[in-house]
């Protein structure tokens, strides 16, 4: 685990850009750190962030080690946890609500939850814990129905009593939910092109649809091309460019897949095709 690279990483963008950086999160770093590493990790993204963008720390796993998570990050600095939901798909709204209440109050700072499943009791869960004074927001996957959250999260923002952010995962969840009161969403894309990405929220959250869309199809799909350029690279070929522009990346754990070798070079020639990138690629990089 490379902790000076994550902090020189973040650092590099809390000198030019402002953004939120979301760390210990989701598939790619949720299921292979270790507790100590995690709070390594929410340590190293607070000191390079160095209060000039606020630092998300990503809580998933069982409800024991989730509080653990969740206390860790907050001793380490972190502004606000991201927590995910326990797995399995066949709990009821009660279980997921004692599950997610505890963990939110268990420390002070801001705490966003993951709603899982497409389960019709979600608005009122998330009504129930809009009621905790640290409870921030929601940040549902977009799933398997295109218009189900985007359509959920607009129900709960109605209904709550306390503004919540509405967050939206990737740039398809976001593009259904900016116009349904997401105001945030979360992409890897960021950390290539992060102009490109705060213009395609930008335009998203201003309701200006046509030019979001544009962003998303001229600037942000070029990019994300290298997610897909093999089955599995989703993680893994993000990490090789922020190699390719010279910033720290490494391999995967298991089961995540390593780009081959062979690969690197055609990473690298997207990047040398997008205007934010095309001139920070490492010469040579292969």
């Amino acid at each position: 685990m490379d902790v000076e690279g994550l902090r020189r990483n973040v650092a590099y963008h809390a000198e030019r850009d402002r953004l939120t950086v979301v760390v210990g999160g989701g598939y790619g770093e949720g299921w292979k750190l270790g507790l100590d590493e995690r709070r390594e990790v929410v340590a190293a993204a607070v000191a390079g962030a160095r209060r000039q963008m606020p630092v998300m720390a990503g809580v998933i796993g069982g409800y024991r080690i989730s509080i653990e998570m969740a206390r860790n990050a907050q001793k380490a600095g972190a502004d606000a946890l991201v927590i995910f939901p326990p797995r399995g798909r066949h709990w009821r709204a009660e279980n997921y609500f004692e599950f997610y209440k505890d963990i939110i109050a268990s420390v002070s700072i801001g705490a966003v939850v993951l709603p899982s499943g497409q389960h019709d009791f979600w608005p009122k869960v998330l009504i129930r814990l809009a009621e905790i004074p640290n409870m921030i927001g929601f940040f549902p996957s977009l799933g398997d129905d295109e218009d189900y959250y985007p359509r959920t999260g607009g129900q709960i923002l109605k209904a709550v009593a306390k503004p919540l952010l509405f967050m939206a995962e990737n740039e398809p969840a976001a593009s259904a939910s900016f116009s349904r009161g997401s105001r945030a969403y979360s992409t890897a894309a960021a950390a290539l092109a992060p102009e490109a990405s705060r213009r395609f929220w930008k335009h998203g959250v201003a309701g200006e649809t046509t030019r979001m869309e544009e962003v998303l199809k001229t600037e942000l799909d070029p990019i994300l091309k290298i997610r897909g350029y093999r089955p599995g690279y989703g993680i893994s070929g993000i990490k090789v460019a922020m190699e390719a522009l010279g910033r720290a990346g490494g391999p995967v754990r298991p089961p995540g897949t390593q780009v081959d070798p062979a690969d690197r070079a055609g990473i690298a020639e997207i990047l040398r095709k997008h205007p934010e990138t095309r001139d920070l690629v490492v010469e040579d990089f292969a």
